[in-house]
């Protein structure tokens, strides 16, 4: 049985060995899961992803219980279908998402996967960025995945819905991301709530971003949405010849829409400055999907702890190593 200690780590940690556990049909056991976090254990939106991956495989787990800090998971064969998740609060339906993804897309079936929770939340990408930029890298590695958003989910109440379509991919193509070419179009999507239209708060948002990077090569959207909770987010994406960079910023309480716009466009112009192919948050989510195609590189805007841990755990279930010089990961 694979051993991992999530003392040092969040989540991911959690997320990619549940993945892998199903996809390998290795059992692992977790301990001092989230163990440094505020708040360690299971929360509601790594329990979801505990008892997901588990239903996809009928899987035999120990501790899969709120605020649990061990866990056991012994994987069966997989099972694709359509399901349905809950997370029971505002926690992020796409980090579920994250960790269901490698297992059903090697499935012999197409899987469809609707999860209930929030869509647009801090420290995780939002199902808006990861419809527009990481599945359209995933593409480039001959992996068909669909999402919607069928409703969004601001925090504290969540209240969001994704339906992600899955298909089999019988062959995961190397990913060779070191040139991005001639920059064609920087998108702009600013979103908010319905409740704040009358602040004009999507409009403030571009006029925000738009104050930093003025506006050639810019092409700008902004809409308006149901929600349970007010809430913003603006969603930035360098659309280059051979790759896509992206950056997203929630609204903040007490902050505003012009600064949160500000943000973004600078965030987004860090990234850019920094000659990375891809963006750093997107780099760590390419990881597993470069291991699984056994060869890759790309560059990323940096080398953060959070990509390093998950380096760590991938490499205790499949037979690769990675290699880092500099900003460049690729597979040894």
């Amino acid at each position: 049985m694979i051993q991992v200690d999530g003392t040092h780590s969040g989540g991911q940690t959690l997320r990619t060995s549940l993945g892998l556990s199903v996809l390998t049909q290795k059992p692992f056991k977790i301990i001092n899961i989230r163990g440094k976090r505020d708040n360690p254990g299971l929360q509601n939106q790594h329990l979801t992803a505990v008892n997901a991956l588990a239903k996809i495989c009928n899987a035999e787990v120990k501790g899969n219980s709120l605020h649990s800090k061990e866990l056991e998971f012994k994987p069966s064969k997989i099972i694709p279908g359509k399901y349905s998740f809950d997370i029971g609060s505002a926690g992020s339906t796409i980090l579920v998402l994250q960790a269901l993804l490698p297992p059903l897309l090697s499935a012999k079936e197409r899987s469809v996967v609707k999860i209930n929770g929030g869509t647009s939340n801090p420290l995780a990408p939002t199902a808006f960025y990861m419809k527009a930029v990481f599945l359209q890298l995933l593409k480039f590695m001959n992996i068909d995945v669909i999402v919607n958003v069928e409703k969004e989910g601001f925090i504290p109440k969540g209240g969001g819905q994704v339906l992600a379509k899955i298909q089999p991919c019988k062959k995961i193509k190397p990913l060779n991301l070191i040139q991005r070419g001639n920059l064609e179009t920087i998108y702009v999507f600013a979103v908010s709530s319905q409740s704040l239209r009358e602040k004009d708060v999507a409009q403030r948002l571009l006029n925000g971003f738009i104050g930093v990077v003025g506006e050639d090569n810019l092409e700008t959207h902004m809409q308006y949405v149901s929600s349970l909770d007010p809430g913003c987010f603006i969603a930035a994406f360098a659309k280059y010849e051979k790759t896509l960079i992206g950056y997203t910023v929630l609204g903040k309480v007490g902050v505003k829409a012009e600064d949160i716009g500000k943000e973004c466009a600078n965030s987004l112009l860090a990234e850019i400055n920094s000659n990375c192919t891809v963006d750093y948050f997107t780099a760590d989510q390419l990881l597993i999907y470069m291991a699984l195609a056994k060869k890759g590189k790309i560059i990323s805007s940096k080398i953060t702890e959070h990509i390093k841990s998950n380096i760590e755990v991938i490499e205790k279930f499949l037979d690769v190593k990675f290699k880092i010089e500099g900003n460049e990961i690729s597979i040894k």
